[in-house]
């Protein structure tokens, strides 16, 4: 055997065998025309591996014998010795076919140049390490990899100990530092060097300051104020980090760093620091509640409209619900799925009794979002509003009536009676109920009437009253209270900012919020729409972490192959228009419009529609 030599061409000899695969590392002798070997290497063939084709097994001991002598031969040409000729033309022909497998084996040793060229077997003595292959070696290369790629991470994130060694070396190189000393030794500070730059001045004078607590090591290099070391510049950051190991709180790392070392503006240091960690940032949930915005009471009755879903029952029913914003009248609809074609079936049924709303406000669920809904509005001629996504507050009508509505079949069930019976009578008590808000019935303010109930009526006059500012004034209360109650405050969120964004689930540990921040790119009152490599997202402003004014998005290197895949195919964002171009009505005259083709979306009623939208850029 022999030393690797950089400088020669390097031999791998593989085979495989039905129980291991073999490799032998060689090199050529200068001292004769034979080589010598480098390293031996084998391993046993797992239980699928055994089950491979002969060429799918000579060409795992090629992938195998490529990565273990990785440190020789990556970089360098070399040449692979194989008795399995199929291989010269797969391996050594770019534009050669071969299986799924084998093309995949191709991509893997992409990063390698070499040359595959066959030998018999008889003179491959790597037939005998395949043969009798080392017993337990199973490692998996890729996983093997990653474990190195985590421990070069681990140790090159975590600043190693800071030693007084290297506080004297750096001390000595400090400008200010030095200036002190000299002070110190001449035991009074006569002066200040005026012509040492602004910053290194400043800290003159915060140290002269202190000179009466002051002192010098007895090696006359290193600076002391009371029992702790006093830090030069070019080792703040790296003590504020060891400090902040294990991501204590500004609070905490501030005790720390102070029970041992000093220096100016520490202070400001370690609360820029700790700010700026954006780990720590994702992790800490900041509880943020805007103050309610209330909306204007519609002009007429039926001219906005609130629609959303409830369920699945345990029939597997849904609820389609709509509830008019002006006088708060509920009507529901029972549906099988969520599909679109199903929605836009129900809701044409629903606009042919009550008439065409000008506004239709609902959430982001897939139904709405579709194709199909965004031809059903634009063929009868009312605006689609989106709320902002993962924010059901802003479609609270609709929301707060559904509470009530499942409390009724909830109470159904438990009375082990036909909940759909109990919906009927529920609706029409419901509609003959004066509202909190209003104070008048959603039947009375729809219908111009009162309708009749079970319970028995006396026929009166009523008298009109002013509706606009009985909404108004029961709204102004209701803000006052939830505003109070929620400690609510404005949004500071501006545009430019830098934030992060609150995870939609997370696990035990997981983070609050997502460890990559955003830009702010748009705010629209509370609706807040955030890019980061291209991919924009929508949220209340309350999903959102403000972060230093210091930080920006390419210092934290938010660009990764994820967004930069998912960039490549934009989307629509809120309150824009989802049809496409060439979908779009541009004659005149009425369109005819086709209920009847398939549903876009699967008729399963095993998941609640997810309520979000996000642009790809």
């Amino acid at each position: 055997m022999a030393y690797y030599d950089q400088k020669k061409k390097s031999t791998l000899l593989v085979d495989a065998s039905p129980v291991g695969l073999g490799a032998i590392l060689s090199q050529p002798d200068a001292d004769s025309s034979s080589n010598k070997v480098i390293a031996y290497a084998s391993r046993a063939l797992k239980a699928v591996e055994q089950r491979y084709s002969q060429t799918e097994s000579k060409a795992l001991a090629i992938i195998w014998a490529c990565e273990h002598f990785h440190l020789y031969l990556y970089g360098s040409h070399f040449i692979v010795i194989t008795d399995h000729k199929p291989l010269e033309l797969i391996f050594n022909n770019p534009r050669a076919s071969s299986p799924a497998r084998l093309e995949r084996w191709r991509l893997r040793l992409q990063q390698y140049t070499f040359t595959v060229q066959y030998k018999p077997g008889k003179d491959n003595p790597a037939d005998y390490m395949s043969r009798h292959p080392v017993d337990g070696q199973h490692t998996d290369n890729c996983s093997g990899n990653a474990e190195q790629h985590i421990n070069f991470i681990i140790d090159n994130t975590v600043p190693k100990a800071m030693t007084l060694d290297e506080v004297r070396h750096e001390t000595m190189k400090d400008p200010v530092l030095q200036t002190v000393i000299k002070e110190l030794k001449g035991k009074a500070w006569t002066h200040l060097k005026q012509t040492m730059p602004d910053a290194c001045h400043a800290k003159l004078k915060a140290f002269h300051k202190l000179r009466h607590e002051l002192t010098v090591n007895a090696s006359q290099d290193i600076v002391l104020r009371g029992n702790r070391l006093i830090l030069p510049t070019s080792l703040y950051q790296k003590a504020i980090q060891l400090a902040h190991v294990g991501h204590m709180g500004i609070v905490k790392t501030k005790q720390l760093i102070r029970e041992k070392v000093w220096f100016p503006g520490i202070d400001a240091e370690v609360e820029k620091a700790v700010q700026g960690c954006i780990p720590c940032q994702a992790a800490t949930l900041q509880h943020h509640s805007e103050p309610l915005n209330m909306s204007d009471l519609p002009i007429e009755p039926w001219s906005e409209v609130s629609v959303d879903f409830t369920g699945p029952f345990p029939s597997g029913d849904y609820l389609l619900v709509v509830v008019d914003d002006h006088s708060r009248y509920p009507e529901v609809q029972i549906v099988k799925s969520t599909a679109a074609t199903a929605v836009i079936h129900k809701l044409d049924k629903i606009f042919s009794t009550f008439g065409i709303p000008k506004i239709v406000k609902t959430d982001n669920g897939p139904p709405f979002n579709s194709h199909c809904f965004a031809d059903f509005s634009s063929h009868l001629g009312f605006k689609h509003r989106k709320i902002t996504p993962y924010w059901p507050k802003a479609n609270g009508e609709v929301e707060r009536f559904m509470r009530t509505l499942k409390k009724t079949v909830m109470t159904s069930n438990a009375e082990s009676k036909p909940w759909k019976q109990c919906l009927y009578s529920f609706l029409r008590n419901y509609r003959a109920t004066p509202h909190g808000t209003t104070q008048k019935s959603p039947a009375e303010l729809l219908f111009g009437r009162k309708i009749n109930t079970t319970l028995p009526s006396n026929p009166q006059d009523t008298q009109k009253t002013d509706l606009s500012n009985t909404d108004h004034v029961a709204k102004q209360r209701m803000k006052r209270y939830a505003d109070l109650r929620n400690r609510a405050k404005e949004s500071s969120i501006k545009t430019g900012d830098v934030v992060l964004c609150r995870q939609l689930s997370t696990g035990m540990l997981s983070t609050p919020y997502e460890i990559k921040p955003y830009k702010v790119i748009k705010v629209k009152g509370s609706m807040v729409t955030a890019s980061r490599s291209g991919r924009c997202i929508t949220r209340n402003s309350s999903f959102f972490k403000r972060l230093p004014s210091h930080l920006s998005v390419e210092q934290n290197k938010l660009t990764d192959d994820e967004d930069d895949v998912r960039g490549q195919a934009p989307h629509s964002d809120v309150f824009q228009d989802n049809i496409p171009q060439s979908t779009r009505n541009t004659t005149a005259g009425p369109k005819h419009y086709d209920f009847s083709h398939n549903p876009r979306y699967d008729l399963r009623p095993n998941r609640r529609a997810t309520r979000c939208l996000i642009e790809e850029m």
